[in-house]
């Protein structure tokens, strides 16, 4: 047993076990440790993006940052993936291109599900893939409703997050975001945010080859994306 990788998931696990987040103090006095020493394991874990403390003195809360690493095995995308296999199949049909689900896995996001166009020449997402967060429109898509993410990434990639801060700014503001091939040549998607407790949980897009998918085609599949997710979460 190593005993520093004991007392950061101990760390982990009591403050897991608060709802409204957990003050130094007491995580300290819970896992038996001095001050000194659980004040330097909680800025390693939130340097790592496990937690999070939005000022300081403030209380630590955990990230999403560990749910993302068993993204695609959890039962939570499971049953994400199940309700949503139908939006993405009526999306598919009413714009003859490939459909995808995805959700966020740190800096990438990874395809939960996908449905195939039936034309010759079409777009294959496999089930599992990731790509970057940054420079794709799903990506940004997730960005959009997902500020603890884009503070992370600011941290992690600075530069890369400078280049796309005013994308995905205007993706927030629109509600969806297009790549027109600048990720992929030849390549273009639209993708909108699925929602939850007004979070972004995941992302649908729309992608197929820029001959059939020109800037203003992109904006009318993002129109069509966004009135499925609001029929779905309807019923």
């Amino acid at each position: 047993m190593i005993q520093s990788v004991q007392r950061a998931f101990q760390l982990l696990e009591t403050i897991a076990a608060a709802p409204r987040g957990a003050r130094l103090s007491d995580i300290a006095d819970a896992a038996g440790l001095n001050r000194s020493t659980t004040h330097n394991l909680l800025a390693t874990l939130q340097d790592l993006g496990y937690i999070s403390q939005p000022s300081r003195g403030s209380v630590y809360t955990l990230t999403d940052g560990l749910t993302e690493l068993a993204r695609g095995a959890s039962a939570t995308d499971d049953l994400l993936r199940e309700h949503l296999h139908p939006t993405l199949k009526k999306i598919t049909e009413d714009t003859g291109e490939t459909c995808y689900l995805a959700v966020p896995a740190s800096g990438n996001y990874l395809c939960l599900d996908s449905v195939e166009a039936q034309a010759p020449l079409r777009l294959t997402i496999p089930v599992g893939g990731r790509e970057p967060l940054l420079g794709t429109a799903i990506g940004h898509a997730l960005l959009a409703g997902r500020p603890d993410l884009c503070q992370r990434l600011a941290s992690d990639q600075p530069a890369a997050w400078r280049a796309s801060t005013d994308i995905v700014e205007q993706a927030r503001i629109d509600g969806y975001a297009l790549d027109t091939g600048a990720f992929h040549a030849d390549i273009s998607c639209a993708a909108v945010p699925v929602r939850e407790s007004g979070r972004a949980r995941a992302a649908i897009g729309v992608a197929g080859p820029t001959t059939r998918l020109p800037e203003e085609r992109l904006h009318q599949i993002a129109a069509l994306i966004r009135n499925a997710i609001d029929d779905t979460h309807r019923t």
